[in-house]
């Protein structure tokens, strides 16, 4: 057994050992450390120890290869170390299995708490299976501002600061986005430690970056033409559905998943089925001239009129209005630049949920009574069963296509510069 001073020097000095043996040199200060060569010139440093002193087992412990980073100095310093284990009673081996177990199981741990696999769970076994009517919309907020972003970053490595300053980037595009990005982490986060897979959320008590105000924003005449005229360079299907959407005052997800099934051509009506309405109520919507016409010269053959109305797939309903709302912003600009909406050179930020409140605002100001308007919008709550809901599907049936036939005309006279297509008084308008 050769025995010497271990130096870069008289490692590198070792002779290759004959056959498949192996050859050794051991420190003659260290006890226990030493260096083994083999036939193939592998030089590789290592503790050997018992853990129990004379007459128990001898084991080893490699700590690497000669080079980069174990040096002669640096392999002699881990050496000690070891055999400082080894003196107080812990197993060099036994310490690094359970090191590379405990590293192993953090591995898998990141990997199952990695943000966008969790936000897969949180969606399938949160928003799914309790029915969220929202839940594609709470999908699109982790899609398009929290996943692109945090990636496979394990949950349970976010940092309350680092989310606070993602809020703060979402804020400056929209201040209702942020909203909903705070709200929906917070919950998933809240949702995780619930069920025990993280200790704690790190946005416990974490305040939402802004007052959620109530929103007021109402467009009008020229705002509305110059959203029509810019519809009209949107293309298929998102041109159509934002004029549908202004037409109808219905909400973003009800116009977007419009469906033949629901239209009746000949008595002017669309009925939104209740498992697709916000307060699970069937509701009549009365369809302007101005609404049956674009239906129809979109689909002219009516062999081709099932299935969704608005589709790209021709399987599904439309997604991705984020994207559509801002090629029509560009649209809008381009249409403002050329004059095409008077002297209006500006439009104010705005949602598409705005012009929701446009229909109302503008149904209002034609004198339409509050519960007649309410009515058009299904505002209403509760439920009702048997005859009753027969009867309240077509309550306000003919105040409601009134408003609805009024608030067309003054949408195409707007458009048109028309005055005599100009809404008309109310007692008129509801003949």
């Amino acid at each position: 057994m050769a025995v010497g001073r271990i130096t870069k020097r008289t490692v590198e000095a070792i002779p290759l050992p004959a056959g498949t043996a192996r050859a050794y040199l051991w420190d003659d200060t260290l006890k226990g450390f030493g260096v083994m060569v083999t036939q193939k010139g592998a030089r590789s440093y290592l503790v050997q120890y018992q853990m129990g002193g004379r007459g128990t087992q001898t084991k080893r412990f490699t700590i690497g290869r000669h080079g980069s980073p174990w040096t002669a100095e640096k392999a002699r310093e881990r050496a000690a170390d070891l055999l400082e284990m080894v003196r107080k009673g812990v197993d060099p081996v036994d310490d690094e299995r359970q090191r590379l177990a405990a590293a192993a199981d953090g591995k898998a741990e990141a990997e199952r708490l990695a943000f966008d696999k969790y936000v897969d769970l949180f969606g399938k076994y949160y928003l799914d299976a309790n029915k969220l009517r929202s839940a594609e919309d709470i999908k699109s907020v982790f899609r398009r501002d929290l996943t692109s972003v945090f990636k496979s970053r394990p949950i349970n490595a976010l940092t309350r600061n680092e989310i606070a300053r993602r809020l703060d980037e979402i804020g400056e595009r929209s201040k209702s986005a942020s909203l909903k990005a705070h709200k929906w982490l917070k919950k998933m986060l809240s949702w995780a430690e619930d069920r025990g897979d993280i200790a704690s959320s790190v946005m416990e008590k974490m305040p939402p970056p802004a007052k959620d105000g109530k929103r007021d924003r109402v467009l009008k005449g020229q705002e509305l033409k110059a959203v029509w005229l810019a519809s009209d360079k949107l293309g298929e299907p998102f041109g159509p559905f934002v004029k549908t959407l202004l037409l109808t005052g219905q909400r973003l997800r009800e116009v977007a998943g419009m469906n033949w099934s629901e239209i009746d051509l000949e008595k002017v009506e669309w009925v939104i089925p209740a498992v697709r309405s916000k307060n699970d109520r069937d509701h009549l919507c009365p369809l302007s001239s101005q609404v049956v016409d674009l239906l129809k010269a979109r689909f002219p053959d009516k062999r081709k009129r099932k299935g969704f109305i608005f589709t790209t797939t021709g399987k599904t309903a439309i997604s991705g209005f984020s994207k559509a709302k801002a090629a029509l912003d560009r649209e809008v600009a381009a249409v403002l630049a050329n004059g095409g909406a008077g002297e209006l050179k500006a439009l104010n930020p705005w949602v598409f949920h705005d012009l929701r409140r446009s229909f109302s605002t503008g149904a209002q100001s034609m004198g339409f009574a509050m519960e007649v308007v309410e009515a058009c919008l299904n505002h209403v709550s509760g439920k009702r069963g048997g005859l009753a809901s027969i009867y309240q599907l077509y309550e306000y049936q003919a105040e409601k296509t009134a408003v609805f036939n009024a608030w067309g005309r003054h949408v195409e006279a707007l458009i048109s510069g028309d005055d005599s297509n100009k809404v008309v008084p109310m007692a008129l308008a509801r003949s």
